[in-house]
């Protein structure tokens, strides 16, 4: 069977995928989204650290085919705002519930 590769980009809303027959495997390699960056007072703020990633090889999907594969791509981190208090950038929440956390808000003046 040849190679079929899908990618899946944050759109907010779930995305799907159906096992075509003859699949015996998957890998699948995720990455993080990114960071926000800081906001911008006093100087220009930080820039967010950049997503990580991890892989898990050879699934086995034989018991699978023809099902739907239902994948909840979180997005990234938003970038903090300007000001005395202002709130820190917020995460890119998935579907599933899964996300990373949220910026710091910045202290007073």
């Amino acid at each position: 069977m040849p190679t079929i590769t899908k990618t899946f980009l944050y759109s907010g809303t779930l995305q799907t995928v159906v096992i075509p027959a003859g699949t015996n495997s998957i890998d699948v390699h995720l990455w993080g989204g990114a960071g926000g960056g800081g906001g911008p007072d006093a100087s220009a703020g930080g820039t967010g650290a950049a997503g990580h990633h991890v892989s898990a090889t050879s699934i086995s999907m034989t018991s699978n085919v023809g099902k739907t594969l239902t994948v909840a791509v979180g997005g990234g981190g938003g970038g903090g705002g300007r000001g005395s208090n202002a709130p820190g950038g917020a995460n890119g929440k998935s579907v599933a519930g899964f996300s990373g956390g949220v910026g710091g808000n910045s202290g007073p003046n």
